[in-house]
């Protein structure tokens, strides 16, 4: 049986632990940014996280948003991903994943980071080279819209696309 997954405030917990360990400070910025990293239900752009914090705390500067998270990237509690032409966005790095974006209708589907692991273990063999694959992610064609007589460009009409599940038989 799986265990369950972990709640926000575990999350969170689990992080300011981690960071106190490394001797980093949990300023009430850095604390409101893993907070709202971890509440967040998709992932988020430097400015909707800004805008989440300082709704809670309106002192804190825009700026100092940013700041943290670079540091916590830096860190590797926060992972920023380039899904396409828009701004980067950034989740937690507690739950690693690769992105697939279709290139015609914009949906997102998370994959296990195990799925690319023998393509990075092939580069660093045959060239020397350790690949990233969870900074950009990759672009191609979703199930729907690749389908025969599909129209391709068409949102798709349920959160299945970000949840990383396989289609089931028949969908």
């Amino acid at each position: 049986m799986t265990p369950p997954a972990p709640t926000a405030r575990d999350r969170v917990a689990a992080i300011v632990e981690l960071l106190r360990g490394r001797g980093e400070r949990i300023t009430t910025a850095r604390r409101a940014l893993v907070d709202a990293l971890a509440a967040a239900d998709d992932h988020c752009t430097a400015d909707a996280l800004a805008a989440e914090v300082q709704r809670a705390h309106p002192q804190v500067h825009k700026a100092t948003i940013y700041r943290n998270l670079d540091a916590l990237r830096r860190l590797g509690v926060v992972e920023h991903t380039h899904l396409g032409h828009g701004p980067a966005v950034y989740h937690l790095a507690d739950e690693p994943h690769d992105h697939l974006v279709c290139d015609a209708c914009g949906s997102v589907q998370q994959v296990p980071a195990s799925l690319l692991r023998g393509v990075e273990r092939a580069v660093k063999r045959d060239y020397g080279f350790e690949m990233r694959p969870r900074h950009f992610a990759l672009g191609g064609l979703c199930g729907r819209c690749a389908a025969p007589g599909a129209q391709p460009g068409e949102a798709p009409s349920s959160s299945r696309a970000r949840s990383g599940s396989p289609p089931k038989a028949g969908q």
